[in-house]
């Protein structure tokens, strides 16, 4: 096993010139504020100075989001240290990298104000595109590392959660508009109005089309969002949102080594399965009520809620591109009580509950016959699987914060997570159904987890603190896992477990007058890993892999160098490797960059007042494309993509109150390079990244 080492010289030029613009909060220009205080309201939901906090939690202001005015929640999320979220093919879709390498597992908890977007049995990696993100944002936050006691299954790696714009207190409406290269466009409009001294309302919508810079990757989203506030007393609050969307996106796959040479633009889809049109087509309906109540002493919180989605599509990583169609609805409830004792000691007690049944069905849509390794034929109408899955969950909580001396507080929580499985199985025939899949009986499964969490915070100053974190979490084995399964799954004697882990973190946090800086170190032990394998035939399985180890250090800080100047850089190291796999022992997972960079020049120029611009650097460490950590034998090099380095350009100019203009030009150097590579049935498997795109727009407010 190599020893995992940091390049000093790297490391020493980023502690000197590094900075953290993510959680800064800005002037309407753009400018940063100097006596900067960094609020985060996802690990209590409570608001909290981050130096309070024993944690790794940053935050992207609105005017950080107003400058980069993204068509992808890439474009903002990428800027924090160790975040990288890949947008893909150009479309909704994104696979996330935080502290693990890039994957689509449920590593992950993604909220909108601070309820889950997705229910933990029925994972998708791609749930921000269910997110308000295109019409009503004001901040987003992410939560390094496992969760608080108030988050359960899947805050292993990390908790995102995207916040709405509240009510303001002047009538105020909007309209953004955003052209772009490949005939993009996006129509956002706003209105928000206090309706008494006691109510208001705020009323997003916006619709978003493109055609692409890949073939058949053309999307169309339309999205509105409603807010209403109620002032029940002086310290009594009802908030009740409504969310809905309908996104439509033709569907590509990844390129091969001719393709991602010589046509990055192709589909990689065969004429035949171009054909048939894949398309993925997904709908989501979300109503909230928030009931909130905060005394002198005592502060309570109850959430309902109700979801809905469906998601259909083609899955084109598969060789015969079966098509999937999915309906999950849920209703949950989010509850906490939290109790000052004394000005600095306090206890919140919650319990979280939610019921979702979920219906999926793949199929065949055309006669099909694959080549090469695992070839098979394919018969149109053929079902691999049709069955509906109830799941029920029940997860009490404790935290307790306590100050031990002066400057010093400890924090003790413990979650208690139940979850039950009922499978009902509608094909009516069980055991091999041919293509390496097994059909299951009905049948009932439930796991339960104990996740302690404890933390010491130590404020060296007012205005800077260090900490160490231990975190224990889990993440559940996902309905699709337990139930849709291959004939290498019948050779183990049960289908995969929960997947733990315990997180191991140091860090230091300092707000100055014109800088502020993070260091986090930390360490990832994942027990019983779910990780993904391939039977003789090319099929994926899941299945537990024994430990799996991720290491790393973050790195970010904000330099206000002038009135006119700042900068800043977000910077992590890691590594991810198998500990004690049956085939990877020692070896480094695949899709681990090496490292994560951002960098952010902001020029703010005092001859022109309400112009501001950033020049951006995203760059990407080498990684492993395989878990083999294999070598090529016709050319003896180690099966290892490069990363890559691009630039982007930004630019605002706030003309007046009412009007602003806006621009940015991604991939300023045209850059050709790959945004993911994996080697994989016994070739390489490129995810192009985008050339250079332009964009300009325009914002009216009155």
């Amino acid at each position: 096993m190599q020893p995992y080492v940091f390049t000093p010289s790297l490391l020493a030029l980023l502690i000197a010139n590094t900075c953290y613009a993510s959680s800064a909060e800005t002037l309407p220009d753009g400018s940063a504020k100097s006596d900067l205080e960094r609020i985060t309201v996802t690990a209590t939901r409570k608001e909290a100075l981050d130096t309070d906090l024993a944690m790794s939690v940053h935050g992207i202001s609105e005017e950080e989001l107003q400058m980069d005015n993204g068509q992808h929640v890439a474009e903002s999320l990428n800027s924090i240290s160790g975040v990288l979220i890949d947008q893909l093919s150009g479309g909704q879709g994104h696979k996330t990298s935080i502290r693990m390498p890039m994957n689509t597992s449920g590593y992950y908890l993604f909220l909108q104000d601070n309820v889950p977007l997705q229910s933990a049995a029925f994972f998708n990696h791609n749930a921000l595109w269910w997110s308000s993100f295109n019409s009503n944002v004001g901040r987003m936050e992410v939560l390094k590392g496992a969760g608080t006691a108030l988050y359960g299954s899947g805050a292993v790696a990390a908790t995102v959660n995207i916040l709405t714009k509240p009510v303001v207190e002047q009538t105020e409406t909007a309209m953004d508009v955003v052209l772009g290269q490949e005939q993009y466009g996006k129509v956002q409009i706003s209105h928000s109005n206090k309706l008494s001294n006691t109510q208001g309302i705020r009323a997003s919508a916006s619709y978003v089309t493109n055609e692409g810079w890949r073939d058949h990757t053309a999307s169309q989203r339309a999205e509105i969002n409603l807010r209403h506030e109620y002032e029940l007393s002086a310290n009594e609050r009802l908030i009740t949102s409504f969310t809905a969307s309908d996104l439509e996106q033709e569907m590509a796959a990844s390129l091969n080594d001719d393709q991602i040479e010589n046509d990055r633009t192709n589909s990689g889809l065969s004429d035949e399965v171009l054909a048939s049109d894949p398309l993925r087509k997904t709908q989501y309906m979300r109503l909230t009520t928030q009931w909130d109540q905060m005394n002198e002493d005592s502060y309570y919180s109850v959430i309902p809620y109700l979801r809905h989605r469906t998601n259909d599509y083609t899955a084109t990583w598969n060789k015969n591109m079966p098509r999937v169609q999915s309906t999950v609805n849920t209703v949950g409830l989010l509850a906490l009580a939290n109790f000052v004792h004394t000005a600095d000691n306090e206890t919140t007690i919650g319990v979280d509950f939610e019921y979702t049944e979920g219906d999926q069905l793949s199929y065949q849509p055309l006669d099909f016959t694959t080549t090469g390794w695992g070839a098979d034929t394919f018969v149109k109408g053929e079902k691999f699987y049709d069955d509906t899955t109830s799941y029920t969950s029940i997860s009490p909580y404790l935290q307790h914060k306590r100050t031990l001396t002066k400057n010093l507080d400890l924090t003790l929580g413990v979650r208690y997570d139940y979850a039950k499985y009922e499978f009902t199985n509608h094909l009516g025939v069980y055991g091999d159904i041919g293509h390496g899949k097994i059909s299951l009986e009905d049948r009932d499964d439930d796991f339960s987890h104990l996740s302690p969490k404890a933390s010491l915070n130590y404020h060296l100053s007012e205005n800077t603190s260090t900490y160490f974190r231990y975190a224990n979490s889990f993440r559940l084995p996902t309905a699709g896992s337990l139930y849709h399964l291959t004939t290498k799954d019948s050779e183990v004697a049960a289908p995969v477990d929960p997947e733990t882990s315990d997180t191991y973190e140091i860090g230091y946090k300092g707000n100055f007058d014109n800088i502020t800086f993070d260091a986090a170190l930390y360490f990832m032990d994942v027990d019983d890993g779910i990780v993904h394998a391939y039977n003789d035939q090319g099929q994926r399985y899941l299945t537990n892999a024994t430990r799996v180890l991720h290491k790393g250090i973050e790195l970010s800080t904000l330099w206000v160098i002038n009135d006119e100047l700042n900068l800043s850089v977000a910077y992590s190291k890691s590594k991810h490797e198998f500990d004690e796999h049956d085939d990877y022992s020692g070896n480094e997972m695949r899709m681990a960059p090496d490292y994560i960079a951002n960098v952010r020049l902001r020029y703010l120029p005092s001859y022109l007042e309400g112009f501001s611009s950033q020049v951006e650097l995203q760059s990407v460490g080498e990684y492993w494309m395989d878990d083999a950590n294999s070598t090529d034998p016709d050319t003896g090099l180690e099966r290892k993509d490069d990363g890559y380095s691009i630039v982007n350009l930004k630019a605002r100019y706030q003309l007046n109150s009412q009007l602003s203009f806006n621009a940015r030009i991604l991939n300023l150097t045209d850059k050709v390079y790959a945004q993911g590579g994996e080697y994989r049935y016994g070739k390489n498997s490129w995810s192009p990244g985008a050339p250079r795109t332009a964009y300009m727009g325009m914002s009216y407010q009155w």
